[in-house]
C-alpha cells in the first residue's frame, strides 16, 4: 500500500503548533520564535514533508516560472536565455522555454498554455505584429525581446538594428562595393524592417540607388530550416542576376549559414570573389577561414535587461523600451578597400 504523503496538518501536530505557524515558517515570516522555527523544521525533516508548489501557485495566482517563447533555434536566442537565467537567480525564478518556429498560431497557443500554468511572466520574441488577445489583458506580464509590436503598450528590449545594419553596409561601401546584396528574414517583423532601413540609409548616404533585386527575404514565417534554406536560395538567385552583387550582407545567423553554403557550392571565395558580412558573433566565425566580419548583438545583456523590465512591469506597471547598441566586428571576410 502506498504511503500517505505528509501534510501541513501532520507537521503542525508533530511540532505541536498551529497550521498557521507552520505556514509562516515555510514562507520565512518572522512571527514565530527561533525555538518554534527549529521545532517546525525538525518536524518537516522527520516526516519528509515537501510543499506542493503547483497547488501553492494555483492558490496565490502566481508561480516561480517565467515563460520564454522564441521563434526559431537561432543560437542568438540561446544567448538571450543565458542572460535571462542569470538574472532570474535574483528573483528566485525559473525559465521554461518554448519554440514557436515562426508560427503565429503556435505562438498564441503557447501564450495560452503558459497563462494556464500561471507563470509569473513571459518574455516573447513575437512572430508577427499580432499577439494573442489574451496577452493584451495584462493578467500575465509580458515583455517583448528582440522584436517589437508598435501598437502594443508592452516593455521592449531590443537592439539598435538600424544603426547596426547601417554600419555593415557603410563598411562594404567604403571598401568600394556598389552592388551589395542584403538577405533579410521574414518581411513583416520589426527587425527585418529596421535592418532594411539601415541598409537603405547607408546607400542613400553614398548617393547609390536602391536595387530591389539585391534585397532578398530569406524568412517565410516557417522557422529554423526555412531561414537556412532562404539564405541559400537568396544567394543563388542574386548570383544569377545579369549584374550580381560583389558583396553580401546576411542579417541573421541562420540566413548566414545558408548564404555561406551557397557561396561554397558556387566555388566563390570569400573575400577574393565576394565580400561578406554576417550577423551574431559565435566562436566558429572567429576561427573559420576566412574569419567572418559580424554585426554583433549583446544577446546576453538583452536577456538580463528583459528580466529587469519584467520585474519593473510586475511591480510598478512600468513600461519601458531599451535599445542596446550593436558592434561591427571587423575580420577578414569583408575584405579591404578596392
Amino acid at each position: 500500500m502506498k504511503k500517505k504523503k505528509p501534510t501541513l496538518y501532520d507537521v503542525a501536530q508533530r511540532a505541536n503548533v498551529s497550521i498557521a505557524t507552520v505556514s509562516n515558517v515555510l514562507n520565512n515570516k518572522s512571527e514565530a520564535s527561533e525555538k518554534t522555527v527549529q521545532r517546525v523544521q525538525q518536524a518537516i525533516k522527520e516526516l519528509g514533508y515537501s510543499r506542493n508548489e503547483s497547488a501553492r501557485s494555483l492558490k496565490s495566482g502566481d508561480s516561480k516560472l517565467i515563460g520564454l517563447i522564441v521563434p526559431d533555434n537561432n543560437p542568438f536566442f540561446t544567448e538571450i536565455l543565458s542572460g535571462i537565467q542569470e538574472e532570474c537567480q535574483h528573483y528566485d525564478w525559473q525559465v521554461v522555454v518554448a519554440n514557436s518556429e515562426e508560427s503565429e498560431l503556435r505562438q498564441n497557443q503557447l501564450i495560452e498554455l503558459l497563462m494556464a500554468q500561471q507563470v509569473s511572466g513571459m518574455i516573447v520574441a513575437p512572430v508577427t505584429d499580432q499577439l494573442n488577445p489574451l496577452a493584451r489583458k495584462r493578467d500575465t506580464p509580458i515583455v517583448l525581446v528582440d522584436r517589437e509590436i508598435e501598437q502594443l503598450q508592452l516593455p521592449v528590449v531590443k537592439a539598435d538594428n538600424i544603426d547596426g545594419s547601417y554600419k555593415a553596409t557603410k563598411r562594404l561601401l567604403s571598401n568600394g562595393h556598389k552592388r551589395i546584396g542584403i538577405i533579410l528574414a521574414s518581411p513583416g517583423i520589426s527587425t527585418t524592417i529596421q535592418r532594411r532601413q539601415g541598409y537603405v540609409e547607408a546607400l542613400h548616404h553614398m548617393n547609390i540607388g536602391v536595387d530591389e533585386d539585391l534585397i532578398r527575404f530569406g524568412g517565410s514565417y516557417k522557422g529554423t530550416n526555412a531561414q537556412i534554406n532562404g539564405g541559400y536560395q537568396s544567394v543563388m538567385d542574386m548570383m544569377n542576376l545579369p549584374s550580381p552583387p560583389t558583396a553580401i550582407f546576411a542579417t541573421n545567423h541562420l540566413l548566414m549559414i545558408g548564404a555561406v553554403k551557397a557561396l561554397k557550392e558556387l566555388r566563390l571565395k570569400i573575400p577574393a570573389d565576394i565580400s561578406f558580412i554576417g550577423f551574431d558573433d559565435h566562436p566558429w566565425q572567429q576561427i573559420s577561414e576566412p574569419s567572418f566580419t559580424i554585426v554583433s548583438q549583446p544577446a546576453f545583456e538583452m536577456g538580463r535587461q528583459a528580466i529587469h523590465a519584467l520585474h519593473k512591469f510586475k511591480r510598478h506597471q512600468e513600461i519601458s523600451t531599451t535599445s542596446l547598441p550593436l558592434q561591427l566586428v571587423l575580420r577578414e571576410s569583408c575584405g579591404t578597400p578596392r
